[in-house]
């Protein structure tokens, strides 16, 4: 029998669910109101259930969202699904822990934390001498400002990388990798752990390429494994490693700008890992999800695959693609167009879908501009899409790979979303063709 509480196996459970789906709360909560009846599975109400400050009741939106987890999950990587009642078990567990523990112990009532990009930061005081060295070692090793960290996010293929950029990670790696001391503040040190198995995962995709600087370029190659279906994989598993790495480095050096630990002359990182995301300028984050046409009327947003799922009531068409902008930033921004970047991989070229200044209904939606901490979506006929991603498929011969969606702002900055497998996109776009056809 495990001696870790229950409370925490259930916490670490949904945690470690949630970070394999790439699922975001406000995705989760828009996942909830699509059901019927709705379910309430808002931010303020699962989130102390993922760090273990409340136990979850017994009830339809506890088996809601593990339903929604596990069937992600098993979709996404091929995860087994525990089953709703495995998970009723745990949750018991906890409840009794719960309830059993004296008035005022430490375990029930835990302190508070805030939360920065996805990662709680303790409020115990200011951070240790060691610590501080700690952190200092990691940022002389991957500085967020360094010119690795540029190229590897705008980098639409990793067909070929500069050694410039492959020699900062490789050796970040390794300086690492033997590092036998433990952050004290526990926080830090969840986080470090999932940078370090991240960039295990990404070193290792490097550590596959050819090193060509004998040739007289400087770089590392992908290598041939024989066809170019084949070579593509290799470039869409060396993205999803470069993208899950750079993810987990995000949250570490926003906790540790959120602690101090970032040195004098670094980027004030809000949000550091996004264009703009020093001080005064602005911070946008951007993302995709799939608009469909409720059978009452209106239009809701839902994640892509979720939407592409077979069987969906109330959902009919048309169908459109959903940009959603938000402002986390204090200046007020302007957003001057929006785009879809669909990436084919090899010499193909990246396929920009530029959205249109007047969408459903003829109302104008392009220009728009985000006040402060404010938000701001457009709207694309989904089918339209579809037939232009099968056009270039089929002039260039060449399968698409993956697909982000990207905000430019009237200074000419772009903001970029996470990349989506063309896996989780393309049913909803198949459906949204087909409905097109009828």
């Amino acid at each position: 029998m495990s001696d870790t509480p229950a409370v925490d196996r259930l916490a670490t459970g949904l945690k470690q669910l949630l970070e394999v789906t790439g699922l975001s709360r406000g995705q989760i909560e828009t996942y909830g109101k699509t059901q019927t009846p709705p379910v309430n599975l808002g931010k303020s109400k699962t989130s102390p259930w993922f760090n273990g400050k409340s136990v979850p009741e017994s009830g339809r939106p506890f088996n809601t969202l593990v339903e929604l987890l596990e069937e992600r999950a098993f979709r996404k990587v091929g995860r087994p699904k525990q089953g709703v009642g495995r998970w009723e078990l745990l949750r018991k567990a906890a409840a009794e822990e719960r309830r059993f523990l004296p008035s005022g112990s430490d375990v029930a009532a835990p302190p508070p934390q805030t939360v920065v990009n996805g990662a709680s930061v303790a409020p115990s005081g200011p951070p240790s001498d060691s610590d501080r060295l700690k952190a200092g070692r990691l940022l002389d090793l991957l500085p967020p400002d360094g010119p690795w960290n540029v190229w590897l996010r705008r980098a639409a293929t990793l067909f070929r990388v500069p050694l410039s950029v492959s020699h900062v990670v490789c050796d970040a790696y390794e300086g690492l990798e033997g590092d036998v001391f433990d952050y004290v503040d526990p926080a830090m040190q969840e986080a470090h752990e999932v940078v370090l198995v991240r960039l295990e995962a990404f070193y290792d995709e490097l550590n596959g390429m050819h090193d060509i600087s004998d040739e007289g370029r400087p770089f590392l190659e992908m290598s041939y494994p024989g066809t170019t279906a084949e070579r593509n994989e290799l470039n869409r598993q060396a993205c999803q490693a470069r993208d899950e790495f750079l993810s987990a480095y995000r949250i570490l050096v926003n906790l540790l700008n959120a602690r101090g630990l970032l040195p004098s002359g670094s980027p004030a990182a809000q949000d550091v890992g996004s264009p703009g995301g020093e001080a005064g300028k602005p911070d946008i984050g951007v993302e995709m999800l799939a608009g469909c046409t409720l059978e009452a009327g209106g239009i809701i947003s839902v994640p892509v695959g979720l939407a592409g799922q077979e069987g969906r009531l109330g959902f009919s068409e048309p169908y459109y693609l959903v940009v959603r902008a938000a402002n986390r930033g204090v200046h007020e921004v302007q957003i001057e167009d929006v785009r879809i970047e669909v990436d084919y991989g090899g010499e193909a070229p990246v396929l920009p879908y530029l959205f249109p200044p007047v969408g459903p209904g003829r109302k104008v939606q392009l220009p728009f501009r985000l006040s402060s901490h404010a938000g701001g979506h457009v709207l694309a006929n989904a089918a339209e899409l579809g037939h232009a991603v099968a056009r270039v498929a089929r002039e260039h011969r060449a399968l698409p790979q993956r697909v982000r969606p990207v905000a430019r702002t009237g200074s000419g900055i772009d903001y970029e979303g996470a990349w989506i497998a063309l896996e989780d996109v393309s049913p909803f776009l198949l459906k949204a063709l087909g409905g097109g056809a009828r």
